[in-house]
This record gives C-alpha cells, structure tokens and sequence, in this order.
C-alpha cells in the first residue's frame, strides 16, 4: 500500500470521538483498510469516561496499523474544538481528512479523493459522496438515503458557495488543504449549529471543490426506536440550538460580506448564503417574539436579495411590533 505523503504532500486524518468506544474501533478499520494509507491518523478523545483510552491503545497494539496513529485526550468542548486539535496537530501533512468515530469509510475513499486533488492541483478540498444510515440501539438498519452529487456538481461547473445550495459536503466524506482550514480560522467553537457549514462555506470561496462519485462514506445515526424522529442529528455533536442562528449570519456575513458583489467564480453563491442566513435568523426571532430585531434581520437578508421573502416577513414583524407597543 502506498502512502499520501508520496502523491499530495501527505492527508491527517482527524478524528473526534465522546464516549464511543465501540464505534471508534470501527472506523478506525475503515481507516487501516485504505487503498490508499494516510500518514497519520490524529484521534481526538473529547472527554470521554468510557475507556476510549483504553479501547484504542489495546486496538493499536493487536492491529499495528500502518500509519502513524497520535491519540490526543482533551476535557469535553465539542466536537469543533476536537477538530481544530486535530487540524493543528496535522502540521506536516497538507491535507486534513475528516472522519467522525461512528461512520466508515469505503476502502477506496482516500484513493478517490486524491486521485481528483491530482487531477486538479489549485483545488483546496475534495468530498465523496455520502449514504446515511439509520440504526436501532440493538443494531438493526431502520432505513437509508443517499447524498449523490448531480452531473453539473461533478464536472465543476457550478463553483463557490452556490454549489452548497445543491447537495453540500458533509464533514466526514470530506478533505480540505490544512492551510485553507487555518485561513478559514477552523471550526467556530462557539457555534452549537452549522459550525461545519459555516467552515465549508468559508473555504468554498477560495477555489476548486473537487467532487467524487460512487464511493459513498456510511454516514452513520442510532435511534432510541423505531419511531424516533429521523432528523439527522449526530451523536457526536450537540444539538442545535435554534439561537445560534442569530450568531452564524453574523459570523458568516463578517467572513464572507466584503466579497458579496465580487465577479470571482468562486463566490457565486455568497449573496444567496447570506440571504439565507439572515432570513432564518429573522424567522427564530419572529418566532420568538422579538419582532423588533427581527426586523433589522430581515432587512439585513434583503440587502442580499431584494425581490424576496425577506421584505414581506419584515412588513409583518414591524406590524407585530407595533401591536405589541400599542396593546
């Protein structure tokens, strides 16, 4: 088996786990099965109190993987700032895979994904595509679907963020070069919502995002039963906090604004992120009563895009207002 290091300057693979033990080992495999080996493996333990430690160092000594496996504990702080460990130890490598302790990858993913970094030498990420799964706690698939990239995605047509609106890179199926990642300021640690989101976002303005089909990472979620809501949540993340919405468009308009009437191909796709952005924070505070600042939401996504939704819903948050000043 050949190394990265020998065709791109050598991958990281980053990977943040809490409490998964079981899980971890797996991956882990999915890792040592690699067509294509990575030269380190940087496993982030985010606190965990079930003997991940433990797990990993007994795993490491009966499989000896041949790549270099760094295993770094932390006290819990989520799983971007897991990532960021990660990417900060990776300084010798010049790409950051990333890869979360309960999905898998096919053995072909790393080979796939360099093969496209190759091919296209400015690129500063690559994605495959994704299946997610869903598992019953006694290990039972529930159900599936799959993330498949359309023809226009694949052949780099559509650049920037206005690829996102399509069919977005998800963090485990994805690799980005680690200078981009440290431009980019890595994963906010601030953010309980699309922090991974708003990083892809930032790096999507800074060149070519290479697409790859037909290698799907197993993108997997357990469920308490059957009936379970099938939201996508991850384990591994906390759950969204529908306030941090408000932050993001902040965030996001700070990092990207300044290149929203730029001819650039790479930022095609920035009004609309913004847009986006601001008008779902106009809707949590609606929602929430606080129509006054929702009206300087609204507003905000208007200036992105005029002829919308933005302006009626802000015509309505002002009209709740004055209800409110006046009853």
């Amino acid at each position: 088996m050949t190394r990265t290091s020998a065709a791109v300057g050598g991958i990281a693979v980053v990977i943040p786990s809490y409490n998964r033990k079981h899980l971890v080992l797996e991956a882990l495999n999915s890792v040592t099965s690699q067509v294509l080996l990575p030269d380190r493996v940087i496993l982030v333990d985010d606190g965990s109190n079930d003997g991940t430690q433990q797990a990993v160092s007994h795993w490491s000594k009966s499989n000896e993987p041949p790549f270099e496996l760094v295993y770094i504990y932390q006290q819990n702080a989520g799983p971007g700032a897991a990532r960021n460990l990660g990417i900060e130890s990776a300084k010798d490598c010049e790409w950051v895979a990333f890869l979360d302790s309960d999905d898998l990858w096919h053995k072909e993913h790393l080979c796939k994904l360099t093969e496209a970094v190759l091919k296209q030498p400015d690129a500063i990420a690559a994605s495959n595509e994704l299946e997610e799964k869903y598992y019953s706690t006694n290990g039972s698939l529930i159900s599936s679907r799959a993330y498949v990239f359309p023809e226009k995605l694949l052949s780099g047509c559509i650049t920037g963020p206005d690829a996102l609106r399509i069919t977005g890179p998800l963090t485990p199926a994805t690799m980005i070069r680690r200078d981009a990642l440290l431009k980019a300021g890595g994963f906010n640690t601030r953010l309980k919502y699309s922090e991974d989101k708003l990083l892809f976002l930032i790096v999507s303005t800074m060149g070519p995002w290479c697409r790859v089909a037909g290698f799907p990472v197993i993108y997997r979620n357990f469920v308490r039963n059957d009936q379970a809501r099938l939201s996508g949540t991850k384990q591994l993340s906390d759950k969204p906090h529908q306030s941090s919405r408000i932050y993001y468009a902040r965030l996001l308009d700070n990092a990207i604004g300044h290149f929203a009437y730029s001819n650039n191909k790479y930022h095609i796709g920035v009004r609309w992120a913004l847009w986006k952005a601001w008008y779902r924070a106009g809707r949590h505070l609606e929602k929430t009563k606080h129509y006054k600042l929702a009206v300087y939401y609204y507003q905000k996504a208007a200036g992105y895009r005029l002829f919308s939704k933005a302006i009626p819903r802000m015509c309505i948050a002002k009209l709740k207002s004055l209800y409110l000043r006046l009853f």
